[in-house]
C-alpha cells in the first residue's frame, strides 16, 4: 500500500483534507460522505484558490462510471449535486487521513 506522502507526491497534492467520516464504509458511509463534502465546498477557506489545487488524474471508464452513481446517491441526501470529481476528492482525502492517522 502506498503511503500518504507517496500518494501526495503521485496526485502533485499540497494538502490532505481530513472528512472525519467514521464509518465511509457502513449503510449511512454515502450520506455522511455527502454532508462533510457539503460543508468543505460551503467553506469560504475550502473554496479559496490558495488551498485547492486542480489535477488531472487518468482512470478506468469503470471507475468513473462508479463515481458518477456515486455521486448522484450522495446528490439526493444534499442541497446541491456533487460532482464525480467532487466524490473522487472526498475519498482520497479520506483514505489519506485514515492512513495519516492509523500511523
Amino acid at each position: 500500500m502506498l503511503t500518504v506522502e507517496e500518494i501526495r507526491k503521485a496526485l502533485h497534492a499540497d494538502r490532505v483534507v481530513a472528512l472525519n467520516v467514521r464509518n465511509p464504509h457502513g449503510p449511512l458511509g454515502l450520506e455522511h460522505i455527502a454532508a462533510v463534502m457539503e460543508r468543505l465546498v460551503t467553506t469560504p477557506s475550502a473554496n479559496s484558490p490558495e488551498d485547492r489545487v486542480a489535477r488531472p488524474i487518468i482512470l478506468p471508464s469503470k471507475t468513473w462510471e462508479k463515481l458518477e452513481e456515486l455521486a448522484k446517491a450522495s446528490s439526493k441526501s444534499a442541497s446541491r449535486p456533487f460532482t464525480p470529481s467532487e466524490v473522487a476528492a472526498a475519498i482520497l482525502q479520506d483514505v489519506l487521513q485514515e492512513s495519516s492517522s492509523a500511523r
